[in-house]
């Protein structure tokens, strides 16, 4: 197994284009990172210069003891599995499997016992014989695993692995490659545009943005505490309500947010201490769905936490009701921010709201509905960086 570090990697490509800018990541031994983020982000570029397939321009790449930025992908001692599976179609699974040993010169008795041993943890001993063509998409990569396991490699490396699966064979995967490299215990750095699949699977998770890192934690510090808007309406699903909030400290701290006031806790206030800086200023107020509740279902709202807004679509999904209301409140300019982080985040008078409620809720298409607000759980962000305010 081995530690992999990237030190203020750039990539650059001969027309200009700056793919990558400065990334600093820290791959422990054992450990599953996800690299997340949109096509065009930077993942995979990243992913394909720690695998030898893109040279770096400039910055330090070590698998390991060793810099390897002027090593050969087959001397990196690394695995990568592809998006597309790559498997030859004339070989059965055992070839397949078995060919990078063979190429090594392995000795037949070992290639066999490898195949063998690989094939049993992936449930494919029955197929050996089989040739890719006659196996379905789940059992084709789990053969592209196999063959990056016999390998013994001190990395594996996975770009978009899941992708050309069904939604339910997706699901089982995850969890398959999960405990495979739990049991195995190998180094993996993994890349998806699927959040889900990155909340999911990862010890931690990298966002990329535009070649940037954006952040990186464990799924649930990135949910928790996003460090900007982009990783705040990135991570989660449906993704982070947004609203302008006019803010005001003092004797009761609170939000003015359209029409209604929200009262912030005392401790909510102390633990950000950066809010003094926007006392009487605006500020981005972000609110999960699951921290709006409906009124009518719990009794006894408090003054200070309530907003109301017109139900536009309710979803019913048996375990609980997702609506879309409208809210009269201003909306930040989100898509102009991560596009050009100097942009200002002021935009038209309606917010779209998505609260996930108890199923038991009453509300209504084109009813006001009132929502409780989960106001220890209220994220701020500087409307002029976008930054989190700690």
């Amino acid at each position: 197994m081995a530690q992999v570090t990237l030190e203020n990697v750039n990539k650059v490509y001969d027309n200009g284009y700056h793919a990558v800018h400065d990334l600093d990541l820290d791959i422990q031994d054992g450990e599953f990172l996800v690299l997340v983020g949109p096509s065009g982000c930077g993942k995979s570029t990243a992913l394909r210069m720690v695998a030898g397939l893109e040279s770096i321009t400039s910055g330090k790449l070590t698998i390991g003891e060793r810099v390897v930025n002027d090593v050969h992908p087959k001397d990196r001692d690394i695995a990568f599995v592809f998006q597309n599976y790559a498997l030859y179609p004339h070989m059965t699974v055992r070839q397949n499997i078995g060919f990078a040993l063979k190429l090594r010169k392995t000795p037949k008795a070992e290639i066999e016992q490898r195949v063998g041993e690989a094939a049993k943890l992936l449930e494919l001993t029955e197929f050996l014989d089989e040739k890719p063509g006659q196996l379905s998409g789940g059992q084709r990569q789990r053969v592209a695993m196999g063959r990056a396991i016999v390998r013994r490699p001190q990395v594996f490396l996975m770009d978009e692995p899941l992708s050309n699966l069904d939604a339910k064979l997706r699901v089982q995967m995850r969890a398959e490659i999960s405990r495979l490299q739990h049991d195995l215990g190998v180094t993996t750095l993994y890349v998806t545009h699927d959040q889900i699949e990155a909340m999911t699977m990862g010890h931690r998770v990298a966002v990329m943005s535009r070649g940037y890192l954006q952040q990186v934690d464990t799924p649930q510090n990135l949910y928790d505490r996003p460090n900007n808007l982009y990783v705040a309406t990135f991570i989660g699903s449906p993704q982070m309500n947004l609203i302008m909030g006019q803010l005001h400290l003092g004797a009761t701290p609170h939000l003015v947010v359209g029409k209604h006031r929200l009262d912030l806790p005392a401790a909510l206030v102390a633990s950000r201490p950066g809010l003094a800086d926007f006392d009487d200023k605006k500020v981005v107020v972000g609110i999960r769905p699951e921290s709006l509740e409906d009124a009518g279902v719990e009794t006894g709202a408090p003054e200070g936490r309530t907003i109301e807004a017109v139900i536009e679509l309710r979803e019913g999904l048996g375990s609980e009701v997702v609506a879309h209301a409208r809210f009269d409140g201003e909306a930040p300019q989100v898509e102009a921010a991560q596009r050009d982080p100097d942009a200002t985040l002021t935009g038209e008078q309606g917010v779209e709201l998505v609260a996930r409620l108890d199923p038991r809720t009453s509300v209504a298409i084109d009813q006001m509905a009132r929502f409780i607000v989960d106001v220890d759980n209220l994220h701020l962000f500087d409307p002029a960086t976008s930054l989190a305010i700690r």
